[in-house]
């Protein structure tokens, strides 16, 4: 495990940077705000705010997961425990428990602890896409409709028809580019969180093992 426990938090910090600014950089070119004005159904500013605060909450297990490899280290180290954070106490009853099956038992529970809150992230990565297919359907719906309501071609008719069809088009490449976009980007931020929590299972067991055989030597001697 790495020696800085808030080494996550600084990827995070420097990954959600890049993406505020590349965001600033689409709104002060323009794109974004295009993007906004031309979608009637609000899809694309909505979908923007889910992202961003999805994007706050991969920041806060950030910290959470940080905490606790900070309580990992310090039991590791030997270190009186942190009692605020979930990681000690469950390294208590790890060390605690001689049975193979109990301690697996026990560490799926602390795994269930770490990362269970990040379904609620992977929900929101899926529901992107969805929206995103949505907006496709709704500017299909409006292209289409836009159609039935010609009724001869004179030539305000079909400038008329070619706005509201563009119009439609619009939001559906619009709403699926934000949706893709969104999801594959928030994929990569849940997919570094749920390896981290995988990996603090794995070290927590190893770590009250080691315990538990450094105490059995020590009352050898």
């Amino acid at each position: 495990m790495n020696k800085t426990p808030w080494l996550l938090c600084l990827y995070w910090l420097w990954f959600f940077g890049l993406l505020l600014m590349g965001l600033v950089l689409l709104w002060d070119n323009g794109i974004l705000s295009v993007m906004f004005a031309t979608d009637t159904t609000w899809l694309s500013p909505l979908m923007v705010a889910l992202f961003l605060l999805t994007c706050l909450h991969c920041g806060y297990r950030c910290l959470f997961l940080a905490h606790q490899t900070h309580a990992l280290q310090h039991w590791q180290a030997g270190n009186k425990p942190d009692e605020s954070a979930l990681m000690s106490g469950y390294l208590r009853e790890l060390q605690a428990i001689p049975n193979a099956h109990e301690k697996q038992l026990m560490a799926e529970l602390l795994g269930e602890q770490l990362r269970g809150q990040h379904q609620v992230g992977w929900f929101v990565t899926g529901l992107l896409i969805k929206l995103g297919l949505l907006g496709t359907v709704v500017g299909f719906v409006i292209m289409l409709g836009s159609m039935t309501q010609i009724e001869s071609l004179d030539i305000e008719q079909v400038q008329t028809l070619m706005q509201q069809m563009t119009q439609g088009m619009k939001i559906a490449l619009n709403t699926t580019i934000i949706g893709l976009v969104g999801s594959m980007l928030l994929g990569l931020q849940y997919l570094m969180l749920d390896r981290t929590a995988d990996r603090l299972v794995v070290e927590a067991v190893h770590a009250s093992e080691r315990k538990l055989f450094a105490g059995a030597a020590y009352g050898d001697v």
